[in-house]
């Protein structure tokens, strides 16, 4: 890990995303040309993600389908399917929508950076060649741009009462990680540490346990958030000016 060709990829993804988003804000102007490139990054993410399985099977006759492919275990698994229902959603007014949106673009974002900064398949293949590797990483990327191109559409706006949908979202992680934990207990299967619910992702870091990433979590986003508003919105339209103008509101 963090060898030429990972460092290599991080920079050239990283260059390709930012002039593919800023296209795409440039020409993309109707709402059915942004639900598009939104459908084609959603199925080309999941596509990519199962791809390995063919490339396996044409290879060797048959494919061997780990358990990443059955069931949602990890954060990049489910945030790859909440982009899909956000691109194929039809009703998109309402709360619920909101926050899918919402959860999705901070968890997407995040957790695709970090699923290509320490990718677990690079580090035990260092090699870009095995595409198993390759389509790892590759999967990470589309749906970075998937789960960006949510804000650069202004789908989602970056606000601070973002963080409830962030916390809607933690709620559902925790869930699915329950679930899953407990069903491999049932079958009596070697746990699979779903949503790192188990043991802390990385053996050196040992505090590094799920409840502490979701506080880090909403912290990272109060303070882009808050960040945003201060140098973007007006003063009247930032977060502690509508709490003040809610509790006079309320008052009268």
């Amino acid at each position: 890990m963090f060898d030429l060709g990972h460092i290599l990829y991080m920079i050239i993804s990283g260059i390709i995303s930012v002039v593919l988003l800023w296209l795409m804000r440039r020409y993309l102007k109707t709402d059915e040309q942004k639900t598009q490139a939104l459908k084609f990054f959603a199925l080309i993410t999941v596509i990519i993600h199962y791809s390995s399985l063919w490339v396996e099977f044409f290879k060797e006759g048959h494919a061997d389908v780990p358990s990443v492919m059955l069931l949602p275990i990890y954060p990049c698994n489910i945030c790859m399917w909440l982009l899909l229902i956000c691109a194929f959603v039809k009703k998109r007014e309402g709360i619920a929508y909101r926050l899918l949106t919402e959860y999705t673009f901070w968890a997407g974002c995040v957790c695709g950076f970090i699923g290509i900064l320490l990718n677990e398949n690079y580090d035990s293949t260092p090699n870009l060649l095995d595409y198993e590797v390759l389509k790892g990483l590759l999967s990470h990327s589309t749906m970075i741009i998937g789960c960006a191109f949510l804000a650069v559409s202004g789908i989602v706006k970056i606000r601070v009462k973002n963080l409830i949908s962030i916390v809607a979202g933690l709620m559902l992680f925790l869930a699915d990680g329950t679930v899953i934990n407990t069903l491999y207990r049932i079958f009596e299967l070697d746990p699979c540490n779903s949503m790192y619910l188990v043991e802390p992702p990385f053996e050196n870091i040992p505090w590094l346990i799920t409840p502490v990433m979701g506080l880090m979590a909403l912290a990272f986003a109060f303070l882009v958030t808050a960040a945003y508003e201060y140098f973007a919105l007006p003063e009247d339209e930032r977060w502690y000016k509508l709490i003040g103008k809610n509790k006079r509101n309320r008052a009268k």
